[in-house]
């Protein structure tokens, strides 16, 4: 037996195709919900812009009937005036006309923890040193 680095696409399709066929034959709701290999689907951006120039916004995909909220970024200038509420806000009517479970994002111990604690999410886990000397927090909001 050898082990070996694959760098090759058509490997991970392959181990995707087997670990999806996998799934789908233990967890009833991916049986009943997908057909082929999950992908980050439906992917919703939101900008926000002033005057014409773009100040901040938010990246996020739906996967798992969950919206994954991957990155949110403001201007500093315009931090702390409402802007990541509005979008945060934005974001859960989205979710919620789609009919998601919830939100899921990340956030760094240096970041805003307690911008997303204030809207109602709540740390379900976390990892320390990645990056090193910072904590990870994994934030979730059900409806």
């Amino acid at each position: 037996m050898e082990i070996k680095n694959i760098k090759d696409s058509n490997f991970e399709k392959f181990i995707s195709m087997n670990l999806h066929k996998f799934n789908r034959e233990n967890c009833e709701w991916i049986l009943k919900n997908t057909e082929e290999i999950p992908t980050k689907i439906n992917y919703c951006n939101f900008g926000v812009y002033d005057n014409g120039n773009l100040i901040g916004g938010a990246v996020g995909y739906i996967e798992w009937n969950w919206f994954f909220l991957d990155q949110l970024w403001i201007e500093k200038e315009y931090r702390k005036s409402g802007i990541g509420t509005k979008i945060i806000n934005k974001i859960e009517e989205y979710a919620k006309k789609n009919n998601l479970l919830g939100i899921r994002m990340e956030t760094w111990s240096f970041q805003a923890r307690g911008f997303y604690e204030k809207m109602g999410y709540n740390v379900y886990a976390t990892f320390e040193d990645c990056p090193p000397g910072t904590i990870d927090y994994f934030l979730r909001k059900r409806f």
